[in-house]
């Protein structure tokens, strides 16, 4: 029960007005001459700066003497707890309230005038009327009037007071006022402050302040550009501002998310594309690093952060709004080429054959080809650890000749060998497990004797190929292997020469050359050539088994089906014991020629069915 008051008379306390507003309308009534809030409650023993600072003491003083309702008295003080005030519950720092200056609806204050003989007693300040984000009457669809704040401090605060003078022109106020609806913004923090929540969830978990700020500096950059000057813009861009923030705000994370992703997708960058983010976010993130230092934004400025680590290629070393930054998730071109210290056309080649970078990132500046740092760790490393041709030479310890060899032979093979611009470029880690394989059981040697030699050294002495010998190596086909101390790579691999000549070497058996088929035949090595050219004798070249070397041979069962259908006169002699003249003379008489003409071959070569004919 409120106690007796001992003003007589007194006014009501409407319910959204302010102690200061409530307390300037009694002075408009008690006092006729200088009627300021100041005097009165110096008169009533009140401190008028405790009621502006909402002490709860002075309050609850104010209540008992005008027999106001404390607890709805004290619901519309702007209380003041360090650098700020609370409001309904609600933090509100400095920079989010307008206290000093005389802001109103004039719709409003019309309707409180209408029935009063004395309108500077019932014309009263409302609290939503300090809220700089509220812009805009919910009841009347009116923008707020506001008058520059007085000159002298002590008038400020002291609302009936300052409006006494204006009030004549409350009417023409209204007619000029501009006319809107409230935007969503507005709405959400007007229901917020009446205790709706809900709608918005993800707002609702922020401090009222910050959900209004953010949603202004959103909208402010989605409505007029990355590069808007916030002391530009009207009242109405304000609110238009506001009403865009909240509809993507209102989203949550993901509308954020979704808004920045839209200013790095359009923004126009240069051709190095080395923008940061105080470019590509313009005032956006302007507003986070520079405009809001109230650490109850800090949960927004963290959201930024671990959005621009997952959009943007930030590595440990650097910082964002002034969080450092302790894991790398994108890399670019760019960055990576940096931070590997390999050149960038070079590494973009690499990451995209790959497959890390698609074909259509193959046209982006280096700055804007990202990719998953993570996932492209491997790659990268090979990039950094990669060798060129000539490079693999000495890092293997071959030759020129040599490591073509092994490279032509798919022994080393490149990083990408289906990319002939990128054929030339070798893995170490490749080349460690082929020197690894190679050594593998290798027995350390201080002196080679004369039966070991290395692989340029063997080949020679063996009539074989590098490759071979390679490979008898790599497949344990050897039972010895050495490795010559004080060297390193393939030139310190040894083996024994007559192992090796021992595998290499084959037989001959199946095959005749034109040396033993001459032999055979008792005849000339023209005669023999001459029958293989004619393809009597069907040649083949192969590397011999003994030496290694192409050699022109006969099979066995060729030579032995030509020897079966041909023979010459001298054979047939051999055979039946008459005569070459005698058989040559009976072959005329019964009209029978050479199958095979001396002049063609060099030789007379008969069929045996005409032979047998004698």
């Amino acid at each position: 029960m409120p106690t007796a008051t001992r003003l007589r008379p007194t006014l009501a306390h409407v319910a959204g007005e302010t102690p200061t507003s409530f307390v300037s309308r009694l002075a408009q009534l008690h006092l006729s001459c200088e009627p300021s809030a100041r005097y009165f409650c110096a008169d009533m023993g009140l401190s008028f700066g405790d009621l502006v600072k909402g002490r709860p003491e002075t309050l609850a003083t104010l209540a008992d003497l005008s027999g106001a309702d404390p607890a709805k008295l004290a619901s519309e003080a702007f209380r003041r707890v360090g650098e700020g005030h609370v409001f309904k519950g609600e933090p509100f720092p400095g920079q989010s309230l307008l206290r000093t200056a005389l802001r109103f609806c004039p719709a409003c204050l019309l309707d409180d005038c209408s029935k009063s003989s004395r309108p500077e007693t019932v014309a009263h300040g409302r609290a939503i009327w300090s809220i700089a984000s509220i812009r805009t009457c919910p009841d009347h669809g009116m923008g707020f009037v506001e008058i520059e704040r007085p000159t002298c401090p002590s008038k400020a605060h002291d609302f009936a007071h300052l409006l006494k003078p204006l009030l004549p022109d409350l009417e023409d106020l209204a007619e000029r006022a501009p006319r809107r609806p409230a935007s969503g913004l507005e709405t959400y923090a007007l229901d917020r402050l009446a205790g709706r929540i809900g709608l918005s969830p993800w707002l609702d978990g922020l401090p009222l302040h910050v959900g209004m700020a953010i949603c202004e500096a959103i909208g402010m950059v989605d409505r007029f550009g990355r590069e808007v000057r916030a002391n530009t813009l009207t009242q109405a861009e304000w609110v238009d501002a506001g009403e865009s923030g909240f509809g993507i705000a209102s989203l949550g994370v993901a509308g954020i998310q979704a808004f920045m992703d839209e200013l790095i997708r359009t923004y126009p960058y240069s051709r190095s594309a080395t923008e940061g983010p105080q470019a590509v976010l313009g005032r956006w993130f302007k507003f986070l690093a520079f405009g809001a230092p109230h650490k109850d934004i800090d949960v927004v400025r963290d959201l930024v952060v671990d959005f621009m680590i997952q959009r943007m290629p930030f590595g440990p070393g650097e910082t964002i709004l002034g969080r450092p930054v302790e894991r790398r998730v994108l890399h670019s071109v760019r960055s990576a080429s940096l931070e590997m210290q390999v050149h960038p056309k070079r590494l973009r080649k690499v990451l995209h054959a790959a497959g890390v970078l698609s074909t259509a990132q193959m046209e982006l500046p280096y700055g804007n080809a990202t990719f998953d740092a993570a996932a492209a760790a491997p790659t990268l490393a090979d990039a950094v650890d990669g060798f060129f041709m000539t490079e693999v030479e000495p890092y293997i310890g071959a030759g020129r000749v040599q490591t073509k060899l092994l490279v032509d032979a798919g022994i080393i093979e490149p990083m990408f060998p289906k990319r002939p611009d990128l054929d030339h470029l070798f893995r170490r880690r490749d080349l460690d497990v082929f020197l690894d394989r190679l050594f593998a059981d290798a027995v350390p040697v201080d002196e080679a004797d004369s039966d070991m030699a290395d692989i340029q050294k063997a080949v020679k002495r063996v009539c074989c190929s590098t490759i071979e010998i390679v490979r008898l190596v790599l497949d344990r086909k050897l039972a010895w292997v050495g490795r010559r101390t004080g060297e390193r790579g393939f030139a310190a691999l040894l083996v024994r020469v007559s192992e090796i000549r021992s595998l290499m070497r084959g037989s001959m058996e199946g095959w005749l050359t034109a040396r033993t088929i001459e032999t055979t035949m008792r005849t000339t090595t023209k005669v023999v050539r001459n029958l293989m050219e004619c393809g009597y004798l069907k040649a083949e070249v192969i590397v011999s088994p003994l030496n290694r070397c192409p050699v022109t041979v006969v099979s066995q069962t060729s030579f032995e089906e030509f020897r079966s259908e041909y023979a010459t006169l001298f054979e047939e002699m051999e055979t039946t014991g008459i005569h070459f003249r005698e058989i040559k003379k009976r072959l005329t008489a019964l009209g029978l020629e050479p199958s095979i003409e001396r002049e063609v071959v060099g030789a007379a070569f008969y069929r045996r069915s005409d032979l047998r004919r004698i």
